[in-house]
């Protein structure tokens, strides 16, 4: 049996065996990893998270800022309307887009800031589900590679390698993350 070893003769490193999955089935890739401290493993998982959540918010912000830009310039091109009673004057252009030529009585008592805002939102492009993979795929990559030093791959280890990994194969991460942390835990002795 081995023995405990704490403080500074902690080990640096291990082997990690990782099984990846591809259309094929599993083809094993073995890494050299840090062993890091449990709070600096949480610490790095948790800055993960907030970066995808991050930069994804970014993606929505951008398709609703383009949106309101949109809205804005089709506005400009509006005659300006008359003020007249509420009552008897007919829905703003905005109400008009969002209710429809047959807009009913009751589409009189939106505001004209929530068909401003209705219109904002039927304007807005969806983010493309292409875009958010590529993303994961690079802050995935990002990660590994602070928890990584080497492998035995043909490529150079580093971002870019780790990210075409991460897209080619989608569960390559996940598998990357669980083996780390079975094998840190020493769940993994044996295989």
């Amino acid at each position: 049996m081995a023995k405990l070893v704490i403080g500074k003769s902690t080990p640096k490193s291990f082997a990690l065996k990782v099984e990846v999955p591809t259309p094929h089935g599993l083809d094993e890739v073995n890494f050299d990893a840090r062993h890091l401290p449990s709070t600096v493993w949480a610490k790095l998982r948790e800055q993960h998270a907030d970066a995808i959540g991050k930069t994804v918010q970014a993606l929505f912000d951008a398709a609703r800022q383009e949106a309101e830009q949109a809205y804005a310039a089709e506005q400009a091109s509006q005659p300006a309307a008359v003020v007249a009673d509420p009552a008897t004057q007919p829905l703003s252009a905005p109400a008009r887009k969002y209710f429809g030529k047959k807009a009913s009585a009751e589409a009189a008592d939106i505001s004209d800031a929530d068909a401003k805002e209705a219109a904002i939102t039927a304007l807005i492009k969806p983010v493309k589900e292409s875009d958010i993979a590529a993303l994961r795929a690079k802050h995935s990559a990002e990660l590994i590679v602070q928890i990584v030093t080497g492998w035995d791959l043909g490529e150079p280890l580093d971002v870019a390698a780790l990210t075409d990994m991460c897209d080619s194969y989608p569960g390559a991460a996940e598998a990357v993350f669980k083996a780390y942390n079975e094998t840190r835990e020493g769940l993994r002795l044996g295989n």
